[in-house]
């Protein structure tokens, strides 16, 4: 959590001092937050040209149960954007991405306390639609859909559908 907030002010400090710049301009960086049910946390989407761009997104959370069980995710996305017709502030796009996820937990099996820990590789591939209102060029808001999953090794997978959403302020390094 102390991190995350760390973060957080590194890019709104980052922001002010940098100039702004449009959602779909290249060589533009967005920082803000992303989530969906495959990965969520602090984001970082950087546009490398009007078309390519890649996204890392950093999660970390704690669920409760008197500390017991907590979740830590990395995943890394290409971005592939459609042209948005006459207006820059619309930009649909293609997402492909894979992720590390891990999860800590306490084991109570026979009265005995066990940490235990899982990882899996997730990946995904979906659409979504990133937005900017007029007069506010370089705030972009995102949804988004598609399918996804991945394994923990044990026997224990998931895949499904998942829908999302982000908010990124754009600006120029």
């Amino acid at each position: 959590m102390r991190k995350s907030v760390i973060a957080i002010c590194t890019t709104i400090i980052l922001a002010f001092n940098a100039s702004a710049q449009e959602i779909s301009d290249p060589g533009v960086l967005g920082a803000g937050i992303q989530a969906t049910s495959l990965n969520y946390g602090i984001s970082a989407r950087y546009n490398l040209t009007e078309v390519h761009g890649l996204q890392a997104v950093i999660g970390s959370v704690n669920y409760g149960f008197g500390g017991s069980v907590s979740a830590f995710s990395f995943t890394g996305r290409y971005l592939y954007s459609f042209s948005g017709g006459n207006s820059s502030n619309l930009r649909p796009y293609a997402v492909g991405q894979l992720g590390f996820w891990t999860v800590k937990y306490k084991d109570n099996f026979w009265g005995t306390n066990v940490n235990e820990s899982d990882s899996s590789i997730a990946y995904g591939v979906g659409a979504g639609i990133e937005y900017a209102f007029d007069g506010l060029e370089q705030l972009g808001f995102n949804i988004e859909a598609g399918y996804g999953g991945g394994s923990f090794g044990d026997g224990l997978s998931y895949s499904g559908v998942f829908f999302g959403g982000g908010v990124h302020y754009y600006f120029d390094l």
